[in-house]
């Protein structure tokens, strides 16, 4: 099996694993829920996989892509599909790292007044899952 296959074999696995874990049910979106998708002004998003209590998405940036300003809602799980080099910034902070293959990570939310937006500063594109819960999510 290739590093590709097994990574999008992982992949489906997690995706299965959190979409048992909370209770897998496909629902229609409702209004409320809107805001616990993940949106970025310069990066399209795929929705994966939603239900009343999970958001699950694919995105996908291109080298030298910054996402735009965003905020992130809380409780969010992210899979590096195809990881990379990020660039990040919050206001005038500045970091930079690696994140490889398969690399998996936590945020507990990111308010819109923190002005934070990263860019893949690498030279390949880098490919990501979100799974957002909707528990605790705003209208």
């Amino acid at each position: 099996m290739s590093a590709g296959s097994r990574l999008a074999a992982f992949g489906a696995g997690v995706l299965l694993t959190v979409a048992g874990f909370v209770g897998y049910n496909m629902v229609n979106t409702s209004a409320a829920s809107v805001s616990c998708k993940q949106s970025y002004p310069n990066i399209p998003g795929k929705v994966l996989l939603e239900n009343d209590k999970v958001i699950v998405q694919r995105f996908t940036f291109p080298p030298g892509q910054w996402e735009g300003v965003h905020a992130h809602p809380p409780n969010q799980v992210f899979i590096h599909l195809k990881g990379g080099h990020w660039t990040s910034r919050y206001g005038d902070r500045t970091s930079s790292g690696h994140w490889p293959d398969g690399s998996v990570g936590w945020i507990g939310g990111v308010s819109l007044s923190e002005e934070h937006e990263s860019v893949n500063s690498g030279k390949e594109p880098i490919e990501l899952i979100w799974v957002t819960l909707k528990e605790g999510c705003s209208a």
